[in-house]
């Protein structure tokens, strides 16, 4: 007898093989009594089926469920979709995604919707923001106080690009920042990565004022890359890229690479809705007045103070290398 009570198995001399023992056959339960295996959840069903339901028996109707379970589950899908972001929401189905229109133009943004879906404020708080923003000006008839038409002492020609990148999760976001500030933003030569370019082009569809410059690959396929040779060929004079912090990405070294020389050529650079919002007021307030001392990037070639460090050190570096 073995140790678990088993038979040795025996050659076929019936000789007694001690290290020979037959495979343990075992059972699954599932696959004796005929057990289903369980149904996979998806997070759309929980959100909008709630957690209770979603693990219940497939043949539980919906008379079983009480009173309680149906307050949890509502509780459940509302805290969830206040934790999620628009873009996730987007990404799970959960509410229409208008990146998807086939439109080419792309439908008016609602005023006070803007910073709501670009800087996750409240809705209650974007109400109050616009009003303020209203109030501020004389006319009171305006309907978009961000949106507002002037007249630049500026041809796009006569500036250095300006481009506009976004993660995937970030798109939405920007489809939202450019929609509001569309007014500010067609005065500039426009460029970015493919799928952004892409974007531009859906909102401010057939516009004749509207100046384009080169477009490049998508982020992972090298745009931002090309984004870098740009700026050191001198054409790129100002970088709203909203950034994903909560994603990982493949190309990541070339995000980096992007970054940094931005900060080398000492480039105008938003990175995030915040920050590029805040600054389409500079933007606007100098080409209007044509002050083009308040966004010096895009006329004239500029270098970080640590460049000047920087060649010092090369310099000493070359000459201690000719002596020795």
């Amino acid at each position: 007898m073995g140790v678990f009570g088993r038979k040795k198995n025996k050659g076929k001399n019936n000789n007694d093989n001690g290290d020979e023992l037959p495979p343990p056959i075992i059972k699954s339960p599932s696959v004796e009594n005929g057990f289903k295996s369980p149904r996979r959840v998806s997070l759309k069903d929980v959100i909008i089926n709630g957690s209770s339901q979603a693990g219940t028996r497939p043949d539980m109707g919906r008379k079983q469920l009480s009173a309680k379970s149906s307050l949890s589950s509502h509780v459940t899908r509302e805290s969830m979709k206040q934790r999620m972001s628009i873009a996730t929401l987007n990404l799970h189905g959960l509410i229409k995604d208008d990146l998807d229109d086939d439109s080419s133009v792309a439908s008016e943004v609602i005023p006070s919707d803007a910073f709501t879906k670009t800087m996750g404020v409240s809705r209650q708080n974007s109400t109050l923001l616009m009003d303020v923003a209203s109030s501020s000006i004389v006319n009171a008839d305006v309907e978009d106080p961000y949106n507002m038409p002037f007249k630049s002492q500026y041809e796009p020609s006569e500036m250095r690009c300006l481009a506009l990148v976004a993660h995937n999760h970030m798109k939405p976001a920007m489809k939202e920042f450019v929609m509001s500030h569309k007014e500010v933003l067609k005065k500039f030569r426009l460029t970015g990565t493919n799928t952004t370019i892409t974007l531009l082009k859906s909102i401010f569809g057939d516009d004749p004022e509207v100046c384009y410059g080169p477009s490049f690959q998508s982020g992972p396929l090298g745009g931002d890359a090309e984004l870098c040779a740009l700026a050191c060929l001198e054409d790129l004079g100002g970088c709203f890229f909203f950034m994903d912090p909560l994603s990982a990405h493949p190309h990541q070294a070339d995000i980096d690479c992007l970054v940094r020389l931005l900060n080398v050529h000492n480039i105008l650079t938003c990175i995030n809705p915040c920050t590029a919002h805040a600054m389409s007021f500079v933007l606007k307030e100098a080409l209007e007045d044509g002050r083009l001392d308040q966004i010096p990037s895009f006329f004239y070639t500029l270098k970080s103070p640590g460049v000047a460090v920087y060649k010092a050190e090369q310099k000493q570096a070359l000459e201690a290398a000719k002596k020795s």
